[in-house]
């Protein structure tokens, strides 16, 4: 017994008194991933307006890149038209609960309804990202945007309704 005390007494000091190895750590490295998503665009958010304009968003991917951008531009057409019908219908409430006729007629609200669907958006400016992914599926952005003054523009065309254009002016 003496003896294996002495050994493990022996290997005690023998590891203390070893000089510690040098270890060189390596912090790991910081991965900064590049987004292709652009900032503007959100997959919870398909559309918004501020006091200057409105603004339609959608995403769209396909194997083909045509197909994919023609889908992308038509979605977000469409919801720029929704945005716009959701002013119109908050302008049109406002309208009603001042004045009910006509603002509360189902015609004038049938007649404000088609006149949005219908309306071309030609004028629309449209910002168009496209990002190609490793399995070659292409992924097309498309931001619709419409100045106010250029809506009530559209809208003064199709709809005889100052008070409702200036509702929706900037």
């Amino acid at each position: 017994m003496r003896y294996f005390s002495a050994i493990v007494i022996s290997a005690i000091l023998f590891t203390a008194c070893a000089t510690p190895e040098a270890t060189t750590e390596t912090e790991p490295e910081e991965t900064v991933e590049v987004s292709a998503v652009p900032e503007w665009y959100s997959n919870d958010l398909y559309a918004s307006s501020d006091s200057s304009a409105v603004y339609g968003y959608a995403m769209a991917s396909a194997a083909d890149s045509a197909s994919a951008a023609e889908y992308s531009r038509k979605s977000a057409v469409q919801n720029l038209k929704f945005e716009i019908d959701r002013l119109a219908e908050e302008a049109r409430q406002e309208l009603a609960n001042e004045n009910p006729s006509p603002y509360s007629d189902t015609s004038f609200i049938i007649n404000l309804r088609n006149t949005i669907r219908d309306l071309s958006l030609d004028s629309a400016d449209f910002t168009v990202e496209h990002e190609e992914s490793d399995n070659g599926i292409h992924y097309i952005y498309t931001k619709a945007v419409i100045a106010r003054s250029d809506l009530a523009t559209l809208l003064q065309q199709n709809i005889s309704d100052d008070e409702l254009i200036r509702h929706l002016s900037p």
